[in-house]
């Protein structure tokens, strides 16, 4: 793996100019060939998968307006929801009815809906009993996905796999009247948020996406202070002495050095789950090098990026092919660094890329191949 630090680094050595103005540049022109690169096939190593419930649970005031509280929200203006229960929703809201979330009372885990969109607030009246769920007509995908490929849904232990709907005029006839149920037929992404239909009824069934990340810009520098106190073999917990990490490195990369010395890293690089507090995170997978008991191992905790390790450096060859072909016109240079470009792409394609591409697939049926001699052709 390359660190930010380090792949900016090297654009400085190839160029021979580290300059802060040039390697400022180098950031910009990196980031930008490597969303390039990401977006330009379906690369396999971008997948991933995510899973959130198709509802949550909420609390509802008795009160003029009614305000709910929900603990993760990500709801804007004229989403559309309905409500579940296990009891009685108080006077004013009925269960399975669609309401929109208004822009009054919109504050972190807060929100207040109405019965039309754009329209006044609902008030409740009464009691109420049991518990309340909120659900959603569209999930909020995250910020790093790109492109869904595919979605199920698991209700008990059965799993559903919907088809996605291929256009929004589609969608819209499907949602002419209001269906619930808990077998989803259909998938649309719009906007950036995901549906199903016939809606979910059960706030509780767990929604699975496989989704294309994408990458964001690396700008943060590699972190080193202090070191690595304990390291258990098999275990993702690692402990720090004398650091300061921070929840933000959560999904960065730690590396600790390698030596042969006693209480010393394997050097290998392993990303970063979560961070529990200054002194201890959490790695996706466990820590597989020698085992650290009492030590004060050297680390680097560094931004990396999404491209595969044995091909970290392409995006730094496409920005120095963009370098010398318009900031420091160089021909030769130019030419150098697009074909190291050129051919470490072809090589990352075919490790990479999905192998059932072919326009040519025998899907076991019959078909009559036509004879290309008993056609005439045109000069």
């Amino acid at each position: 793996m390359l660190s930010y630090l380090e792949r900016r680094n090297m654009f400085g050595s190839l160029s021979n100019n580290t300059a802060t103005t040039t390697l400022a540049l180098a950031d910009k022109l990196i980031n930008i060939e490597e969303k390039r690169i990401l977006s330009s096939r379906q690369w396999t190593f971008l997948e991933k998968q995510f899973m959130y419930t198709a509802g949550e649970t909420v609390t509802v005031t008795v009160a003029s307006p009614a305000v709910f509280t929900c603990t993760t929200y990500n709801f804007a203006v004229d989403d559309q929801v309905f409500f579940a229960t296990t009891g009685a929703l108080p006077t004013g809201l009925s269960a399975g009815t669609s309401y929109y979330v208004i822009s009054a009372g919109l504050s972190g885990t807060s929100f207040e809906v109405s019965s039309t969109k754009g329209g006044s607030a609902v008030n409740t009246t009464g009691s109420q009993s049991g518990t309340h769920s909120v659900i959603p007509m569209f999930k909020t995908l995250p910020q790093y996905i790109d492109r869904v490929a595919s979605v199920y849904v698991t209700v008990g232990t059965y799993n559903y796999t919907p088809k996605e709907c291929p256009s929004r005029e589609m969608w819209d006839r499907l949602n002419m009247t209001t269906v619930q149920s808990d077998i989803a037929t259909w998938w649309y992404v719009y906007d950036g948020k995901l549906g199903l239909f016939p809606r979910q009824s059960t706030a509780s069934n767990v929604i699975t996406v496989n989704a294309k990340r994408t990458a964001r810009d690396l700008s943060v520098t590699d972190y080193t202070a202090g070191g690595v106190l304990t390291a258990v073999v098999g275990s993702p917990t690692i402990t720090g002495t004398g650091t300061t990490w921070a929840t933000s490195m959560a999904g960065r990369w730690i590396r600790i050095t390698e030596s042969d010395t006693t209480n010393k890293g394997d050097g290998y690089w392993y990303q970063i789950l979560s961070v529990a507090s200054t002194t201890s995170l959490t790695l996706v997978r466990p820590y597989m090098g020698t085992a650290i008991t009492t030590g004060n191992a050297a680390y680097t905790i560094a931004q990396c990026s999404l491209v595969p390790e044995q091909y970290q450096d392409l995006p730094i060859y496409g920005a120095l092919r963009t370098y010398y072909t318009s900031v420091d016109p160089n021909p030769t240079n130019a030419q150098l660094y697009g074909g190291m470009y050129s051919e470490m792409y072809k090589t990352m394609e075919s490790d990479y890329t999905v192998k059932n591409q072919s326009c040519v697939i025998d899907d076991g049926g019959h078909y009559q191949q036509d004879n290309p001699n008993l056609y005439v052709t045109l000069t």
